[in-house]
């Protein structure tokens, strides 16, 4: 049997028979085919590709399908994550704030944070000494916060805030304190600048002291502006009128209070200029607390610098005795102002069941007046005459109950701008002069009985002239009364109130004396002059009265009056009252 034979060269692996034919057919493959792709017509060939391209565009769109779109969700959550890592980065590399201000630009490119504000972060390295951190813009509203060496961080206070500035003083070093500036609104952006402050007095200025003159142009500007800042010491709660008047600039004012600038009701401004140079600013507001306030004295243009005189004075609300006397004010520069125009306010006490009486007269504005008082610390509006049809005296007419009342007088009409100008104001209460019939007067001569005493609310008023001026005679109140049972008294209230008249009345005796009094009946009462008096004084000037009692007698007791007619004397004239007594 032969043997077998055998061979030097290396036996091949053994691989699967499918792969190894694939693998020896693979040459003379490739080129049949290329021959018949070479072969076939080119609409053939172009067919082929297209289809092939559409096969696998198919499967990449099903692919897609099959994954869905993005979650909205996840997008923001990615976005977050990578402005909070952009953020991070920000934080971690700071820049230097030394001595001198930086000027700076918030917005895209810089950290934004979670609460979709752009920030801007700093470092400074203080020594042992106070300061502050200002940061003004005039681009947008800048706000700051501060990590104190000790860790602890605060923020911008209220006290030192506009909408152009932020400050954080009561900073003090040694050591490291990270500043981020921001803004207050979302998205905001703008150019900024950020400084250190070294901490120092503020001057301090006060209610109805002396005026002060200073300069706007010392030390360094604030957002492209010079500024003076001042502590404003109220103490009170009446209102402050603060007026600067500048030369070469227009004053911008800001005043400061715990809950940040002072806007709203509770502060007005007033701009005003005097040819090409003098320019004034007029601040009024409302104390609420009673800590200073802060006062930013700067300019309306950037850069401006200039001379300026500066005066704090307190709105007085001013004491009115309701005696008819009366006050002549101006309204204007030291009134408050409410809605647009100015105001001025008094207080004065009434008794109990007075009938009061308020007149306003002005030649300069059309007036209008109105009466309130405080109830259960709320303000209570009672009357108001609110000139609407602009005429030069209103007057108000009220029987009030007992206590304190204010008074506000301010300018009625249509007009669009402030109207002041002098007035005179006048108050007066007029009481009913009660008749007491003594007990001791017993019934009528002839045994009948006695008609019941009356008293009797009536408004009638009449003008005269004498001497060339002009006089109003009026009657409030009526008593009527029977003495001894067997007469008839007729007691009036009466006030005479002079126009236009100025000089000394004459004597109240000699008034009554020429007065009478007649009934329905023809029935003529004599005056009783020694009855008749009157408390107020001999002067008279316009807009001022006097009051006091006329009693009138008939001899006999007069049943069911209805109406009676006082005729008084004017000087020369006469004025006649028709009173209705049902």
């Amino acid at each position: 049997m032969p043997s077998p034979e055998t061979s030097s060269e290396p036996t091949p692996d053994v691989a699967p028979s499918g792969a190894r034919r694939a693998a020896t057919a693979d040459p003379s493959l490739r080129r049949h085919l290329g021959d018949a792709w070479s072969s076939a017509p080119a609409i053939v060939r172009w067919g082929a590709l297209a289809v092939v391209v559409a096969g696998v565009a198919w499967a990449a769109i099903g692919a897609l399908a099959d994954a869905g779109p993005p979650d909205e969700e996840v997008r923001q959550e990615e976005a977050a994550a990578a402005r909070a890592e952009w953020a991070a980065m920000r934080r971690m590399d700071p820049a230097p704030l030394g001595g001198d201000p930086v000027a700076d630009v918030l917005g895209p490119g810089d950290a934004e944070r979670s609460d979709d504000r752009y920030a801007d972060y700093y470092v400074h390295e203080a020594d042992s000494v106070a300061f502050s951190v200002l940061a003004t813009s005039d681009d947008f509203a800048p706000d700051l916060t501060v990590r104190r060496p000790d860790g602890r961080t605060v923020g911008a206070s209220d006290l030192l805030r506009t909408a152009t500035r932020a400050e954080i003083g009561g900073l003090m070093g040694p050591g490291r304190f990270e500043i981020v500036v921001t803004s207050r609104q979302p998205g905001a952006r703008g150019a900024y600048e950020l400084a250190v402050l070294p901490a120092g007095p503020i001057d301090s200025v006060y209610v109805d002291d002396r005026g002060r003159a200073d300069t706007l142009g010392r030390g360094p500007l604030r957002a492209g502006r010079y500024e003076r800042l001042y502590g404003v010491a109220t103490g009170s709660e009446t209102p402050v009128v603060v007026s600067v008047v500048g030369e070469g600039f227009r004053p911008r004012l800001h005043l400061l209070g715990p809950n940040g600038e002072v806007r709203g009701g509770w502060r007005t401004v007033e701009r005003s200029s005097s040819g090409d140079s003098l320019f004034g600013a007029r601040l009024r507001y409302l104390p609420g607390w009673d800590a200073p306030y802060r006062l930013i004295v700067t300019s309306e243009e950037p850069g401006a610098t200039g001379p300026f005189a500066l005066d704090v004075r307190g709105i007085e609300i001013r004491d009115l005795r309701a005696d008819g006397r009366g006050l002549r004010r101006t309204l204007g520069d030291e009134s408050w102002i409410a809605d647009g125009r100015y105001v001025d306010t008094y207080r004065f006490q009434t008794r109990d069941g007075d009938k009061t009486v308020v007149r306003v007269e002005s030649a300069a504005f059309p007036p209008s007046a109105r009466l309130w008082r405080v109830d259960r610390r709320r303000r209570a509006e009672v009357a108001e005459a609110a000139n609407a049809a602009g005429a030069s005296a209103v007057r108000l007419e009220e029987t009030l109950d007992g206590g304190e009342y204010f008074l506000e007088v301010s300018s009625g009409g249509e007009a669009d701008s402030l109207q002041g100008g002098s007035y005179s104001v006048v108050v007066e209460a007029e009481r009913i002069e009660r008749v007491v019939v003594p007990d001791s007067l017993g019934g009528r001569a002839d045994g009948g009985p006695v008609p019941p005493s009356s008293l009797y609310a009536t408004e009638v008023r009449r003008t005269g002239r004498s001497g060339g001026s002009t006089f109003e005679v009026g009657v409030t109140n009526v008593a009527v009364s029977y003495p001894g049972g067997s007469r008839t008294r007729v007691q009036l209230s009466v006030t005479v109130r002079s126009v236009d008249y100025r000089g000394n009345w004459a004597p109240w005796e000699s008034f009554a004396a020429k007065s009478y009094l007649v009934d329905d009946d023809g029935r003529r009462y004599r005056v009783s002059v020694a009855e008749s008096a009157s408390p107020s004084g001999t002067a008279a000037e316009p807009g001022t009265a006097r009051r006091g009692i006329v009693a009138f007698y008939a001899p006999e007791v007069v049943r069911g009056l209805d109406r009676v007619v006082f005729v008084a004397s004017v000087g020369d004239e006469t004025v006649t009252l028709p009173i209705r007594l049902r």
